[in-house]
This record gives structure tokens, C-alpha cells and sequence, in this order.
């Protein structure tokens, strides 16, 4: 990282930036091109590693993509605000982001896929309780997690918010 002063290593705090974050961008390796999507996503923690929980139908070009390779970059930010200044090369954006990397895989555990959906839902509505899926659509969907191997934050967010 360039801007070492804007860098989190903290993962406390990055944890802290991905719960106020609504859209998680993967990027998968391709034939000839990457091919990166915007997904919503889930987050929790297993085993002492962060694993983020996606959802899905099961065939596309995200799982064609994890099952030719595995390993995923991904990338998401919170809380962007444009700040305009004169001379207009000062402006700036205010931001806080997580980048990282890791591997893809798809759950077959039908405990780990209640897991993941309720981690899903956590991530959009921190207020309700449990969380019931219909058993027969849970069944049907398909969910595919990203064990994190590297993760890191940036913020150009002042320090003393």
C-alpha cells in the first residue's frame, strides 16, 4: 500500500468497516478477461478466519469461474463522500475500504447454508431476530463462501470521527 497513513491493520476495525458495507465486488480469473460482479454478501468468522457467504442459482459464470480456479480477489467500501476543493485537483473522496483475497468453494453443508443465508440477512437487518427460510427454496439455492487469505483496510476518513 502507497499511503501507508491511510492503511488498517487493526481487524477489529476492518470488521468493523465490512458490517457498514452493502456490496462486496468479486473478481474471478478468466480465459480471456477477468470478470469481476457486485454481489451482496454475508460475513462471519470460522475457525479464526473471516469467510464471506454468497448466494446464488447454482450455475453461471461465478461458479463455472470457481470450479476452473479457485482463488478470488474481492473488494467493497463504505461511507464515500465526495469532497470538493479549489484547485479542483484537491478534491478528494472520503472513503474507508477492504480489499483482500482468497479461496472460493460452494457449500454443500445444509447447517453451514443456514449459516450462510442468516449471515446474509444479518449483513441488510441488524435489528431482527432469526431469520426463517422456507426449507424447500434453501434447498434449491445455492451458496458459495470465499475463506479469506489476505485482507486489508484503507480509510481516507479522519482519524478522530
Amino acid at each position: 500500500m502507497r499511503r501507508k497513513d491511510r492503511g488498517i491493520e487493526n481487524q477489529n476495525e476492518i470488521m468493523e468497516i465490512i458490517k457498514r458495507c452493502r456490496v462486496c465486488s468479486l473478481a474471478f480469473s478468466g480465459e480471456d478477461y477477468p470478470y469481476v460482479i457486485p454481489i451482496n454478501f454475508g460475513v462471519g468468522v470460522k475457525d479464526g478466519k473471516t469467510v464471506f457467504y454468497f448466494h446464488g442459482a447454482g450455475e453461471g459464470t461465478k461458479f463455472d469461474r470457481i470450479k476452473c480456479d479457485n482463488r478470488t480477489a474481492f473488494s467493497m467500501y463504505a461511507e464515500e463522500e465526495l469532497v470538493l476543493k479549489e484547485p479542483a485537483c484537491k478534491t478528494t473522496m472520503l472513503y474507508e475500504s477492504v480489499c483482500g483475497t482468497g479461496r472460493a468453494s460452494v457449500v454443500e453443508d445444509m447447517e453451514e447454508k443456514y449459516e450462510a443465508l442468516n449471515l446474509i440477512m444479518r449483513q441488510y437487518d441488524r435489528e431482527s431476530g432469526a431469520f426463517e427460510f422456507d426449507a424447500r427454496v434453501v434447498e434449491k439455492t445455492a451458496v458459495f463462501k470465499l475463506e479469506v487469505e489476505d485482507m486489508t483496510g484503507k480509510t481516507n476518513r479522519p482519524k478522530n470521527r
